[in-house]
C-alpha cells in the first residue's frame, strides 16, 4: 500500500465515521445534517483516492477518478451551502445555479464528456485524460469555492464575540483544506506528480472543523486541535507502524518467519490498537493540564470561594465579593450581579466590577414579566451569545447585548430565580469552555443560597429591630400604665383618711368647746395619721426595698415561728393547720426578717380567705438544688379573671388594704433568686408555691 492509498484510507474512514456519529447524535439538526453531507462527500473523495492508488486496470482507474471528482465537486457545493446557511440565506438564484452546475459537472465526468479516460502511468499511478471542457468546469468550481470562502469571510467579519472566533477558525481551516484538495486536482494536470503527503492532514482538519461547527457550546480551539492531533497521531501509529514494518521489512521478515511473516505486523497492530486508547487518554490529560493550567486554577478558586460565601450576611458585601472575585479571577471585562428586590419586585443591579463595569447609577432593572427573565426561569441554564444567536427568541440576544455580556448565569433555588450574573468577554480574548460554564453554574447555585441566606438574615434583623422598637413602646406604655395605676391607688388610699381628718377640722371651730368632740377628734385624727404613715411605709418598702441581710436560715423553723404567731387567730376561725414540712435541719442563705414577712403575708391571706373555718397545709420539697415551700388553703379562692392581676401593685378584692402585699412578696422572693407561683380554684382553694435556691 503506497502513501496515496494510505491517505485515502484514513480520509474515508475518518469521514464516514464522523458522518455516522453526527447523524445518530442529532439527525434533525440542520447544522448536523450539513456536516453529515460534507463528511460523506469528503469520504467519497477519500475512497476514490484509495481506489486510484490500488487500481490495476485503466477501467478501474477511470471509475476511481470519476469517484474522486464526484466527491470533490460535492465538497465545493457543500462549502458554498455552509456559507449560505451561516448567512441564513438558503433561497435564491445563486443556490439554484450552484446545484445546476454541480449536476452538469458530475454528469459530464461520469458520462466521459469532460473526463475522457486514462492516458498512461506516471510514478506507478494512472493519470486521467481530460479535455478543455474539464478545465472550464474546474475554473467554475474554483470560482464557486472562492465565492463560498468569500461569503464565509463576510459572516466572520460581521460576527461578534465567540461566534467571530469560531468562524475565523472555520474560515482558515476550510481555506487550508480546499487548497490541499485543489492542488491534488491541479498538479497532475500541470505535469507535477508528487506523492500527496499533505493528505494526511485532512483527517485532522475534518475532526477539528466538524467538532467546532457541530458543538453548540463554546470550545477552546487549542483543546480541539490538541485532541484531534493526538487522536490522529495515535491513529497513524496504530496503522502506520505495522504498515511501514510490513512494507519495508517484508524481505527481512520472510527470511526469518517464512510464509507467516504477516503475523508480525498483524500482532504489532493488535498490540498498538490495545494500548492506543490508554496512551491517548494519558497524553490528552497531560496536554490539557498544561493548556488549561490557569483556567483550572481559577475554577478551583471559584469553587472554594463559593463555599465561603454562605458566611457573609450582608447583601451589599456579598454582591461586591461575588463580582470582584469573578472579574479578577476569570479576568473578564465586567462581572455584574442583578438580585431580586422584594420591595420593588424587580431584579436590580446591585454590583458590577471590571474594566467595563456597568454603572450602578443607571439603575438597570428587569421586571418579573420581562421575557428574558421568564426564559431564564423556564430553561434554568447558562446562556451564551453563541447559543442566543441560534435561538428563535430574539429578545435573549437583545438582553445580552444590553448587558454587554458574553454569557448570563441564572441563580436558582427550586423555582425561584434569586438573581443573575452577567459576565463580559475575557480580557485575553479566550473563549469560555464547557468547564467554565459548569464552574459558573456551580458558583451561581452556591451564590444563590448565600444571597437567600443573607436576605433572610437582613429580613430577620429588620423584623428584630421592629420588634425591639415595638417592645420598647409597649414597655413604655406598661410603665406609664403602672405609674398611673400606682398614682391612682396611692391617691385612693390616702384620700380616705384625709377625708375623715377634713370632716373633723370643718366642725372643729364650732365644737371645740365640747370635750367629747375634742376627745373623739384627737382619737380619729391620730388613727388616720397612723394609717397614712403605714401607707407611706408600705409604699417605701415596695418602691425601695431594704437590702438583704443574708445569713443561714432554717426555713422549717421560720414556718413554725410564723404559725405560732397566728395560732390564736387560727383557733378563733376554726382553721386546722397541718404543717408537714420536714424538719431535716436544711439551711439556706436568706434574710430571715424579710422571709418571715413573706410567710406572714401569705398565711394572713389564707386565713382571710377562710373566715368560717377550713384547712391550712404547709409542705416542703427538695429538688434540683431548690427548696420548694407550698402553702395550701381551702378558702374561697380567686376568680379566674383576677388571677393574672394578683401580682399587680394596688390590685385587691378586699374592702380594706392597698393591694401591695403580694407585689412585695414577689419582690422579696425574686431578690433571693427564687420564684413564686399561684394557682386557685374558687371551689377548692388556693395554693402558693415558693422555690428558693439552696445557695444565694
Amino acid at each position: 500500500m503506497n502513501p496515496l492509498a494510505l491517505s485515502g484510507l484514513l480520509i474515508s474512514l475518518t469521514s464516514f465515521s464522523l458522518a455516522t456519529v453526527i447523524w445518530f447524535r442529532a439527525p434533525r439538526s440542520r447544522r448536523n445534517a450539513l456536516m453529515v453531507c460534507f463528511n460523506v462527500c469528503c469520504g467519497v473523495w477519500g475512497l476514490g483516492t484509495l481506489l486510484v492508488a490500488l487500481s490495476q486496470t485503466p477501467r478501474e482507474t477511470l471509475w476511481s477518478w470519476r469517484l474522486i471528482h464526484v466527491g470533490g465537486i460535492s465538497l465545493g457545493m457543500g462549502l458554498y451551502y455552509q456559507s449560505l446557511a451561516l448567512l441564513e440565506v438558503l433561497k435564491g438564484i445563486a443556490i439554484v445555479s450552484v446545484y445546476l452546475f454541480a449536476g452538469v459537472f458530475v454528469l459530464a465526468c461520469v458520462a466521459g464528456v469532460s473526463l475522457l479516460g486514462i492516458q498512461g502511468t506516471v510514478g506507478g499511478l494512472h493519470d486521467a485524460r481530460v479535455n478543455f471542457l474539464f478545465g472550464v468546469f474546474l475554473l467554475i468550481w474554483i470560482g464557486i469555492v472562492i465565492a463560498g470562502h468569500r461569503r464565509l469571510f463576510v459572516v466572520y467579519r460581521t460576527a461578534q464575540g465567540e461566534r467571530r472566533r469560531r468562524l475565523r477558525f472555520i474560515f482558515y481551516a476550510m481555506a487550508a483544506g480546499f487548497l490541499i484538495g485543489t492542488l491534488v486536482l491541479l498538479l497532475p494536470l500541470c505535469g507535477v506528480h508528487l506523492h500527496p503527503y499533505g493528505n494526511f492532514f485532512i483527517p485532522l482538519y475534518l475532526l477539528v472543523v466538524t467538532y467546532v461547527i457541530v458543538r453548540h457550546r463554546p470550545v477552546d480551539l487549542r483543546i480541539v486541535v490538541t485532541r484531534a492531533g493526538l487522536l490522529l497521531g495515535t491513529y497513524l501509529i496504530v496503522l502506520g507502524v505495522p504498515f511501514v514494518i510490513g512494507w519495508w521489512g517484508r524481505t527481512w521478515l520472510e527470511a526469518r518467519a517464512g510464509r507467516d511473516w504477516w503475523l508480525v505486523p498483524l500482532g504489532l497492530c493488535t498490540a498498538l490498537a490495545t494500548a492506543g486508547p490508554f496512551a491517548y487518554a494519558f497524553l490528552r490529560r497531560q496536554a490539557e493540564a498544561r493548556l488549561l493550567k490557569e483556567q483550572r486554577h481559577y475554577q478551583r478558586t471559584l469553587q472554594l470561594a463559593a463555599r465561603g460565601m454562605t458566611m457573609v450576611r450582608s447583601i451589599a458585601k456579598l454582591a461586591k465579593l461575588i463580582t470582584r472575585l469573578v472579574s479578577r479571577t476569570v479576568r473578564v471585562t465586567h462581572a455584574s450581579l442583578l438580585l431580586w428586590d422584594r420591595s420593588h419586585e424587580r431584579y436590580v443591579l446591585r454590583a458590577s466590577h471590571g474594566p467595563k463595569r456597568l454603572s450602578l447609577a443607571s439603575r438597570y432593572t428587569l421586571g418579573t414579566a420581562d421575557p428574558f427573565i421568564q426564559w431564564l426561569k423556564t430553561h434554568r441554564r447558562v446562556i451564551t451569545t453563541e447559543d442566543a444567536a441560534h435561538l428563535p427568541e430574539p429578545f435573549v440576544s437583545q438582553a445580552l447585548e444590553q448587558l454587554g455580556a458574553a454569557l448570563v448565569v441564572p441563580g436558582m433555588i427550586e423555582e425561584h430565580l434569586v438573581g443573575l450574573l452577567a459576565l463580559g468577554p475575557k480580557v485575553s480574548g479566550a473563549v469560555f469552555s464547557s468547564d467554565d460554564l459548569n464552574a459558573f453554574a456551580t458558583l451561581a447555585n452556591e451564590a444563590a443560597m448565600a444571597v437567600e441566606n443573607a436576605m433572610s438574615y437582613e429580613e430577620l434583623l429588620k423584623v428584630n429591630e421592629q420588634l425591639k422598637a415595638a417592645s420598647e413602646r409597649l414597655l413604655l406604655q406598661e410603665r406609664l400604665a403602672a405609674a398611673g395605676q400606682f398614682a391612682a391607688g396611692m391617691a385612693h388610699e390616702i384620700k380616705n383618711p384625709l377625708s375623715a381628718i377634713k370632716t373633723f377640722t370643718q366642725y372643729l371651730p364650732e365644737k371645740y368647746a365640747d370635750p367629747a368632740f375634742r376627745k373623739k377628734f384627737f382619737r380619729i385624727v391620730q388613727s388616720e395619721i397612723d394609717r397614712i404613715n403605714t401607707i407611706v411605709k408600705e409604699l417605701s418598702d415596695f418602691a425601695k426595698p431594704a437590702p438583704l441581710q443574708l445569713q443561714p436560715v432554717q426555713v422549717t423553723g421560720l414556718v413554725d415561728e410564723t404559725l405560732s404567731l397566728l395560732s390564736n387567730q387560727c383557733l378563733e376561725q376554726r382553721v386546722d393547720v397541718h404543717n408537714t414540712s420536714k424538719k431535716n435541719g436544711l439551711v439556706i442563705q436568706a434574710d430571715p426578717q424579710q422571709l418571715k414577712q413573706v410567710l406572714l403575708n401569705l398565711f394572713l391571706n389564707s386565713l382571710e380567705a377562710m373566715p368560717d373555718g377550713g384547712r391550712l397545709e404547709v409542705t416542703t420539697e427538695l429538688a434540683n438544688r431548690y427548696l420548694t415551700l407550698r402553702i395550701s388553703d381551702t378558702g374561697c379562692g380567686i376568680a379566674p379573671e383576677d388571677l393574672r392581676h394578683v401580682w399587680d401593685p394596688f390590685f385587691t378584692t378586699k374592702e380594706r388594704g392597698m393591694g401591695l402585699g403580694l407585689a412585695i412578696v414577689k419582690g422579696v422572693v425574686e431578690r433571693h433568686g427564687g420564684s413564686i407561683s399561684l394557682c386557685s380554684d374558687p371551689r377548692q382553694g388556693t395554693t402558693v408555691s415558693l422555690a428558693l435556691p439552696l445557695t444565694p
